[in-house]
Parts: structure tokens; sequence; C-alpha cells
């Protein structure tokens, strides 16, 4: 298919994770909590957009090879601002007055990353799925050689997450001008194969997200257990609400993926579906939506492949 009728690639995931704490609160020093929302009074734990924008970044990173560059942001977090070259800045944009002064009008030089990362949110109650695991960190007594132990508690949960991941892909390796006329003018500034390898690893990142915090001793999977993927003629995230529970249970709303799937499909140039067993209730129910809408079903790790294969051929 190649990118020419291509405005977006779209992703929408749930995962079902093991006891664990993939994003930590403000808690105090000796106990650590787990990043939560309220909805209707009742509290659910989330990984936040920037925690979620590191793990694919460091994914990312993984797989460089010695032909490809992918800058480190520098002791004040600034980046090289260089994407022509630079994987980061191009894909995940920066904000920094390092830039090269031919590409300055005073201040700051900024790019808006066309890859839009969403917050992996939890779509069972905290309260009902979470403890408090105990460990003991030691240190040394001041002017003294044996140790003492502090308690740390760490507040951890198991929970089904949904995030989502939106590529505006015009904007990929391209860089905007306002015209005279105020006119924007987006302009290639690499290749298209560059282009397409540059969205294969934010692709292939989602598959192998691996990067995130607390795994030392409490590993677990955040790769997507169901994901949708769409080839998009029309740039939108409207894919991002496919996905919704029922009432604090593990059953996925079917008429709204019914709907989501409707509306999506009348500009989506194709579709795959990637599922394993046993993540949610009313599975086979799932399936046959997806059957109805002739989207074949299979394992997460090869609908991303399929959609890596259509936009590289």
């Amino acid at each position: 298919m190649g990118l020419k009728n291509i405005k977006g690639i779209n992703a929408t995931w749930i995962t079902e994770t093991d006891l664990t704490n993939l994003n930590s609160g403000e808690g105090e020093s000796n106990y650590i909590d787990v990043k939560k929302y309220k909805k209707a009074g009742t509290e659910y734990p989330y990984v936040s957009g920037q925690a979620m924008r590191y793990y694919m970044k460091e994914a990312i990173r993984r797989k460089l090879n010695d032909q490809e560059y992918m800058c480190v942001p520098d002791e004040d977090g600034e980046t090289c601002g260089e994407i022509e070259k630079c994987l980061l800045c191009d894909l995940f944009g920066f904000m920094t007055t390092r830039a090269a002064e031919s590409d300055r009008k005073g201040g700051a030089v900024t790019r808006v990353s066309p890859v839009k990362v969403a917050p992996a949110i939890g779509l069972l109650p905290f309260e009902e799925n979470s403890n408090i695991d105990f460990l003991t960190r030691k240190h040394r007594k001041e002017e003294e050689e044996e140790l003492e132990g502090d308690i740390v508690n760490v507040e951890v949960g198991n929970n089904v997450y949904k995030s989502g991941v939106s590529i505006d892909v015009a904007k990929i390796g391209a860089k905007e001008k306002v015209e005279e006329a105020r006119e924007v003018i987006i302009e290639d500034i690499v290749d298209t194969e560059t282009k397409i390898n540059r969205i294969k690893k934010i692709l292939k990142s989602i598959k192998t997200i691996s990067d995130y915090s607390k795994q030392a001793r409490l590993l677990t999977d955040f790769t997507p257990d169901i994901i949708i993927l769409t080839l998009q003629d029309t740039y939108n995230h409207r894919l991002q609400k496919a996905f919704q529970f029922e009432d604090g249970n593990k059953k996925v709303n079917e008429e709204r993926l019914k709907e989501i799937l409707e509306e999506v499909s009348k500009y989506s140039e194709q579709m795959f579906v990637g599922m394993i067993d046993g993540v949610i209730e009313n599975e086979e129910k799932v399936k046959e939506i997806f059957e109805d809408n002739d989207i074949d079903i299979v394992t997460p790790a090869d609908a991303i492949e399929k959609t890596i294969n259509q936009i590289s051929n």
C-alpha cells in the first residue's frame, strides 16, 4: 500500500498486568504509591502519557543500528533539534534553545510531536485490585559501619489498562512552514524510505515496550493483549474510544465497539486486530464483532507486523 493515501495510523490496545507498580505517584520517602485518577468517586490506576512516551523511546533506542541516530537529552533536558538526522527529535518533538541558528526566529525552537501517545488508563477499580508490598532498604548509619534498615511500603496492583498511539504520517520527517498568506506548508526533509523506517520503529516499539518502572522485583508484561490498528485516509483519534469496560468488570462494551468500528471503517484503508485468550469475559462476542467486520484475528505481534508490511509495500 505504501504511504501515498495514508494520513494517519492509529493503534489502541488493552493489556492485563500482574501485581506491579508501573508509574509511581508523589508518595513520601518510605511510601511509594501508584498514580491514580478518580471517576465517579472511584479511584483507578494510570500510567502517565509522559511515562508511556519514555517507555516507547527506550524500546526504539534498543533497536537502533549503527547507521541510525537518536540523541540523548542533556542535563537541562534539551535535545539536539535536528529532525533530519535524529529519530528522537523527529518523532517525539522538542523545545530547545540549542537548535541551529538558521532555524531560530528568537526564543526557543519548538516541534510538536507527530506521535501522540495516550496515558495507560486502568479499567478496573484500584481498591479492589491492590495490595501493599513491603521491602527493607538497607543503608549505613552515619559514622558507623553496621547497616540499618528502613521499611518501605510499595503500593501495587493488578489491572487491565487501555492505551493508544496516533501517528500524523504527513509530519514524520517533515517541517511546517508558514507562507506570507498564512498558508501552512508541510515540507518533507527526509526521503520516503526514511519516513517509512521511522514509522516502523514506532509500531515495533509497541510490541517490545519493556523499560517501565519497578521491574527488578515486580516484573510484569505491559505489551498489548488485544489491539486494533488502522491505516486511515483521514487523520483523527477516533479509534481511541473503541475499548470501554462495563461497570467495573472485564467485559468490553460491545455496542461501543461496534459503533466505533463502523465509523472508523469509513475512512480506514485497512484494519488489523490482534488478540490473545483469557483477558476479557465476553471474548467470543468481541471476536464475532471483528469477524462481522471482515477483520481477521491474529496475535497482537502479528497484527503489528501486518500493519508494518502494508506501509512498506
